[in-house]
């Protein structure tokens, strides 16, 4: 179902719900150390409730956090693959943080069809779709 929890210090990239300031936040609580703002090749859609990551193109990123888990991981992983569901696959990609450092974090990529969901072309979540933003913008 998804990628193995791999050693501690591995890192996971959050671009909608789990991200600060949003409904599901507190998930991350029990294991994750925030980083910083970073970002993702892919497109976002908006699936209604909360966003899918999905491959794009070479322009197309999604914006979102990294944070670093702490600690023994498995536990964190496997309450947000429940919370994820099936629809979702956790992987292992590439985030660019702010200054350009890259590194590789688990992300949760949409495996559900696409048709009649609308991309969010900023690649930002909390920019265009999410009434909890931190920004307080809505589409």
């Amino acid at each position: 179902m998804a990628a193995d929890a791999g050693p501690a210090g591995a890192h996971i990239f959050v671009y909608g719900t789990l991200r600060r300031g949003a409904a599901m936040h507190a998930l991350l609580a029990p294991g994750a150390e925030w980083i910083g703002r970073a970002r993702m090749r892919g497109r976002l859609y908006d699936l209604g409730a909360f966003p899918g990551f999905a491959d794009g193109r070479a322009n197309d990123w999604v914006q979102g956090e990294l944070y670093r888990l702490t600690g023994d991981s498995a536990p964190l992983l496997d309450s947000l693959d429940r919370y994820e569901g099936t629809a979702f696959r956790r992987e292992v990609r590439e985030a660019v943080r702010d200054g350009g450092v890259r590194m590789q974090a688990f992300v949760y990529v949409f495996t559900g069809s696409l048709r009649g969901h609308r991309r969010i072309a900023s690649g930002d979540y909390f920019a265009e779709v999410s009434p909890g933003a931190p920004s307080g913008r809505r589409a």
